[in-house]
């Protein structure tokens, strides 16, 4: 994924695993960030396979595999909360654009085109990005986006992952504190599984069903393995 958004050319410059600063004092986890003088390219990934259902104004999306169902936050949703995020950092009036791109194993089994953000395959990423043909930014205000940007990267393994575990924490704070204010409903497995974070990657975890019962998994599978007895 990485390489191939390298391959964009040297009118665009490509940020990965950004954690940008929110309002609230915490931040959020951006997967890809593309600059170019026609837009800003916000990229959620999705390494999921099966079969891929939602709609745009749905909570959440549905993955199939064969008879087993999967339920995942929204990625428009949670791709527009990193745009509004880069908007109180970098400014609002830039023209971002939300793309959400799915692993080629998965199918995208939509009835109707979405008009908050383009959902594609990995594959077509590169493509849909240079579809943007018109100057949006200035070459001015490019140089101070990307400058930017920069101050975002870390290179330091151990400093990534400290800042890694604070962005899960402070995510984990907030779903206590809204735990204490809202009940919890008896059907509450699968909601809280919903809800509930990998402490290894910060992926999503939910309930699946193996050979020895019910337990929890990592959306991030397979290149997160970490799973969890279901209490």
């Amino acid at each position: 994924m990485n390489k191939e958004l390298e391959k964009l050319g040297p009118l665009y410059n490509v940020y990965h695993d950004l954690y940008v600063p929110t309002e609230n004092g915490g931040t959020s986890q951006v997967d890809h960030v593309v600059t170019s003088p026609t837009g800003i390219f916000v990229i959620e990934t999705k390494h999921y396979d099966g079969w891929i259902f939602g709609k745009e104004n749905q909570r959440n999306w549905t993955q199939v595999i064969y008879k087993r169902k999967e339920k995942f936050l929204n990625p428009i949703w949670q791709n527009h909360g990193h745009i509004k995020a880069l908007k109180g950092y970098l400014g609002e009036h830039y023209n971002f654009q939300s793309i959400v791109a799915f692993s080629s194993k998965s199918t995208l089994k939509f009835e109707v085109d979405f008009s908050s953000a383009r959902v594609i395959h990995i594959p077509q990423l590169n493509k849909v990005i240079k579809e943007s043909l018109n100057r949006q930014i200035s070459e001015v205000e490019l140089r101070g986006i990307n400058k930017a940007l920069e101050k975002l990267v870390i290179h330091d393994g151990k400093q990534k992952r400290i800042v890694h575990k604070q962005h899960v924490e402070a995510i984990r704070d907030k779903q206590r504190e809204k735990a204490t204010i809202k009940p919890v409903v008896k059907k509450a497995p699968f909601i809280e599984a919903n809800t509930e974070l990998c402490p290894k990657c910060g992926g999503q975890l939910s309930i699946k069903k193996g050979k020895y019962g019910s337990f929890y998994g990592c959306s991030g599978y397979p290149g997160c393995k970490y799973t969890a007895k279901v209490s």
